[in-house]
């Protein structure tokens, strides 16, 4: 009778743990969040990372060519459109079994039969590249990486991609993972700065990554086309029915075209134009830098030094992101200089010298003149965000924040790394550019000039 006793007890406390874990279970895991729900919530959560192709902040504006796309979308639910950036892939896909994110940007190759993961249509195809330093060795077919180290993202379409390798060539191929979660950019930084050899990304992304740093070689292919779409719950039936059917418009219209020569063709779609430089000029348009210039008493050769690292005096110049003309404005900042695509020379000269202006405004707390005309042109090329970021940073690592030269310039460098661009006090996240070399370029040229 006894037994019977503690048997009963013992089967109702396991009865009272299992139902408390259930409805545990049921809080930790929101099923059932689909539009109907996003749209009561009155926002639409996208989870993204801090990657050129996805979400970045440049020159102070939210940009990215996923970004772009679902922020056309939210547009068209009505809802505005909030990103979250996550730091690493297992939480992003725990962000969205919460319901704590609605869908996943990431440039994801879509793959079948992904058991935490649903795909909309894609709205991109691209193939895989290996990434490597162009030199007399570069592998120029995927057999020669026998033997090799390749670092890639764990669990990632290029790590399963390389998997698949080994046993189509018949050798090992070392498959390496950071220590710590990297996103695609972060392992091509490395492969620049020569700590790794090999790495593997999208071509799109890495055309991107290959127009920065010229040096690298990427013209090796892994696999055949692969599509790329946006990640979403299973449990989400209604907002995919939704964003298929906006892609479905979407990528075949003129916006569509016009985003991608933004990010990747630009280089087609920009005009050649050499013009003449007479004797004993610096450039075709000396009058109008010197006129425009002297109404905010800068030196002209400034300006222009400005001018020729940003198009080499071309005023149908096309660059990353939409920028344009002599300046390189971007399209959100050029209409507020009243600076548009077919602007002439002497406006977007005007409006360049006004933002310049501005900018060196903002600066006014660096006490050296010289140290204020680099935070000047380090914020006109990479955006002023980014270069306060670096001033933080280097406030907190014992530099002089104060100081272009060897204090700020250092922390400039470091928002590629994710032990810098993931602190609590970077507000504007991974900066990939090369501020640093610009403000070299432009501030010697300017003094070579004068």
């Amino acid at each position: 009778m006894m037994s019977d006793i503690k048997n009963i007890f013992f089967l109702t406390l396991f009865l009272i743990f299992a139902l408390f874990a259930c409805e545990e279970k049921k809080k930790n895991v929101k099923k059932g969040i689909d539009l109907t729900e996003i749209r009561k919530r009155g926002k639409l959560i996208v989870l993204t990372e801090n990657s050129t192709l996805s979400y970045i902040e440049y020159r102070d504006k939210q940009m990215g060519f996923e970004y772009e796309i679902l922020d056309s979308f939210a547009r068209n639910l009505g809802v505005p459109l909030e990103i979250k950036v996550v730091s690493n892939w297992s939480e992003m896909l725990s962000y969205l079994k919460k319901g704590e994110g609605d869908i996943i940007a990431g440039n994801l190759a879509v793959t079948l039969n992904h058991k935490e993961l649903d795909f909309s249509e894609p709205y991109y195809s691209s193939f895989q590249v290996l990434v490597q330093l162009d030199t007399d060795s570069v592998i120029t077919e995927p057999s020669q990486l026998a033997g090799k180290e390749v670092y890639v993202r764990k669990y990632s379409s290029y790590s399963k991609r390389l998997s698949h390798l080994q046993d189509e060539i018949g050798d090992s191929i070392y498959i390496k993972f950071p220590k710590q979660d990297m996103i695609i950019e972060d392992l091509v930084e490395l492969v620049i700065k020569k700590k790794i050899r090999f790495t593997i990304a999208h071509e799109n992304l890495a055309r991107l990554a290959k127009e920065q740093n010229p040096r690298l070689y990427i013209r090796t292919k892994m696999s055949f086309l692969q599509k790329m779409a946006f990640g979403l719950r299973h449990t989400s039936p209604q907002l995919k029915k939704e964003l298929n059917a906006f892609l479905g418009k979407f990528t075949n219209s003129d916006g569509y075209i016009e985003l991608k020569q933004k990010y990747f063709d630009y280089l087609d779609a920009a005009t050649t134009e050499i013009l003449p430089i007479g004797k004993g000029q610096l450039s075709p348009f000396d009058k109008l830098f010197k006129k425009v210039a002297k109404t905010y008493k800068w030196d002209w050769k400034l300006l222009a030094a400005v001018a020729f690292k940003e198009s080499r005096f071309n005023p149908y110049s096309r660059g990353a992101g939409g920028a344009f003309g002599l300046m390189q404005f971007m399209p959100h900042v050029g209409p507020l200089y009243g600076v548009y695509p077919h602007s002439n020379p002497e406006i977007q000269i005007k409006g360049g010298m006004k933002l310049l202006n501005h900018t060196f405004m903002i600066w006014a707390g660096i006490p050296d003149k010289s140290q204020r005309i680099k935070f000047t042109l380090a914020s006109y090329n990479a955006g002023t965000c980014h270069i306060q970021d670096a001033q933080k940073l280097a406030a907190e690592n014992g530099y002089d924040p104060l100081l272009w030269d060897d204090n700020v310039e250092k922390m400039v460098d470091n928002l590629d790394d994710p032990r810098f661009y993931r602190s609590e006090s970077v507000k504007c996240g991974a900066y990939r550019g090369h501020a640093v070399d610009y403000v070299e370029a432009v501030y010697n040229r300017y003094l070579s000039w004068k």
